[in-house]
């Protein structure tokens, strides 16, 4: 039986386009790790901006509760 990813094909994709990156980033320790992890979920959340946002998830909810009040007037 397979693991169940948390990622689409793209974005592992792309995730694994960043290896040589995080192996730069390990060898020169902690700090760079912190810088590499930080902009790497950065431009995750530019590509992908529904993984995580709390804004946006919030935005996202009120929007669709405003189209069923639409549906549903009182």
């Amino acid at each position: 039986m397979t693991c169940h990813t948390w990622t689409t094909d793209v974005q592992k994709e792309w995730l694994e386009s960043q290896k040589a990156a995080f192996i730069a980033a390990k060898q020169k320790g902690s700090t760079a790790m912190k810088e590499f992890y930080q902009e790497v979920f950065e431009k995750f959340q530019e590509k992908w901006p529904v993984a995580g946002t709390t804004e946006l998830a919030a935005k996202i909810k009120h929007e669709k509760y405003d189209k069923v009040c639409l549906l549903f007037p009182p």
